[in-house]
């Protein structure tokens, strides 16, 4: 009787200390998941945890959540493999190839992922898409992690494509072409990456106007205007201090209660009914593109709040540090 009795409180200790060291790895620990997950980012629900790894720029976590694949960066959502990523990939993408007069050269910076470079590519007068993105880590995922490969159609390997592993700016600076389209889909600075904030300044911001084809198109992802008006608004009289159109427009996500804002920037004046959509496309719908460029009250109260971001005066930063 004794054995057994020691040998169920051996037992009992072996599990407490297993619960202790999963508590200790979920929340405490350098591995725990809350370097990798925010706790508002968490899948609501079961969910597998395939790989984490750090880069030189980023904490990075593969998510198996219920048949779909999450990527993680730096606790936050950087894309999936779900319909909610094919709706963003519509706004993101098929708006500035609207209203761009041509579309043969087109640049994303930030395209990891491949899922704006598969929309791109379904347009055929596209000769060449350069994606660039600053880690390597997420190009290797675009190119050769099955789950995502077969989300974006093989699109980082098609003949069309370049990927280029270089900081968006830098890449910029360096060269010297000229593109019809470019598409900005980076997350906003944070203290974790603060140097993203040189990807929205004027003086950025300056430089892609001189890369821009006169008839040109840009978009520039601006983040959950729910959450953060005052940071739409800023990227805007940004943009528009540096010389550009600016076209703002956002999409309201039922699923999750998010209104997504992006701006479309241009050197000529565009009126959403001069957008007519090119290619056949499931969420463009006229009436979804009515909407999206109506600002209801709550960000046409703010239109005329926005600060300018500039090399030195990392605005955006701010903001997100007070909304967060």
């Amino acid at each position: 009787m004794n054995q057994l009795i020691w040998m169920a409180v051996g037992a009992g200790i072996v599990l407490f200390v297993e619960v202790l060291y999963w508590l200790y790895w979920r929340y405490l620990g350098t591995g725990s998941i809350r370097d990798y997950i925010n706790e508002d980012q968490e899948p609501k629900g079961k969910y597998r945890i395939i790989r984490k790894f750090k880069t030189p720029t980023q904490r990075i976590a593969l998510v198996d959540y219920n048949g779909e694949m999450w990527i993680y960066s730096n606790g936050d959502v950087m894309f999936s493999t779900t319909v909610g990523e094919n709706v963003y990939a519509d706004m993101i993408v098929h708006i500035p190839m609207a209203a761009a007069r041509k579309r043969k050269n087109v640049l994303i910076i930030g395209g990891g992922g491949g899922i704006t470079t598969r929309e791109a590519l379904r347009y055929l007068d596209v000769e060449k898409i350069t994606t660039v993105d600053i880690d390597d880590v997420m190009i290797d995922f675009g190119k050769n992690l099955d789950a995502l490969v077969k989300f974006n159609k093989g699109s980082l390997n098609h003949p069309k494509v370049q990927t280029v592993i270089e900081d968006g700016r830098r890449f910029v600076e360096n060269h010297s072409a000229k593109w019809d389209v470019i598409i900005i889909d980076i997350p906003e600075p944070t203290d974790q990456c603060p140097q993203l904030s040189r990807l929205f300044s004027r003086e950025f911001y300056s430089l892609l106007k001189e890369r821009l084809e006169p008839e040109g198109a840009i978009t520039i992802a601006c983040s959950t205007v729910s959450w953060m008006p005052r940071y739409f608004w800023s990227i805007q009289a940004t943009l528009k201090k540096a010389g550009f159109h600016v076209l703002p427009y956002h999409n309201f996500v039922l699923e999750d209660g998010e209104d997504w804002g992006f701006c479309l920037a241009t050197k000529f004046p565009v009126k959403p009914d001069d957008l007519h959509m090119l290619v056949p496309t499931r969420y463009l719908t006229r009436e979804r593109l009515k909407d999206m460029f109506h600002m209801p009250f709550y960000l046409a109260n703010g239109q005329n709040k926005g600060e300018i971001q500039t090399d030195n005066n990392t605005v955006l930063l701010d903001i997100v540090n007070e909304s967060f």
